[in-house]
C-alpha cells in the first residue's frame, strides 16, 4: 500500500510536469480511479503516436507520465512490477552462486 501512495505521488508530479509543458492539457486526474487511469495512458499513447507521425519528438514529459500511470495501474491490481524484477534478481543470483 506504501508503494501505491508513492507511485501515485509520483504521477502527480509528473502529470503537472507534463501539462505545464504541452500545448493540450489533459483532464483533471484522479489517482483512484482506474478507468480514468486507463483512458489518461491511451491518451498520452495517442499524443505520442500523433507526434511521431508528424515527424516531431515525443516530450519527455509524455514518456515518464505513460510509465507512472503503467505503474499505477499495476500496483492497483496489486502486481508491484518493482517487486517482481527484485525477486528475479535474487532467483538469478542465487542460481549465479550454486
Amino acid at each position: 500500500m506504501e508503494r501505491l501512495k508513492e507511485s501515485q505521488a509520483a504521477l502527480t508530479l509528473i502529470y503537472n510536469a507534463y501539462n505545464k509543458v504541452t500545448i493540450n492539457p489533459l483532464a483533471p486526474l484522479d489517482i483512484d480511479d482506474e478507468e480514468g487511469l486507463k483512458k489518461l495512458l491511451n491518451t498520452v499513447m495517442n499524443r505520442e503516436s500523433v507526434s511521431h507521425m508528424q515527424n516531431k519528438k515525443a516530450l519527455k514529459e509524455s514518456v515518464e507520465l505513460r510509465s507512472s500511470i503503467a505503474d499505477v495501474l499495476l500496483l492497483l491490481d496489486n502486481c508491484d512490477i518493482k517487486e517482481i524484477k527484485a525477486n528475479m534478481k535474487k532467483a538469478a543470483a542465487a542460481e549465479a552462486v550454486e
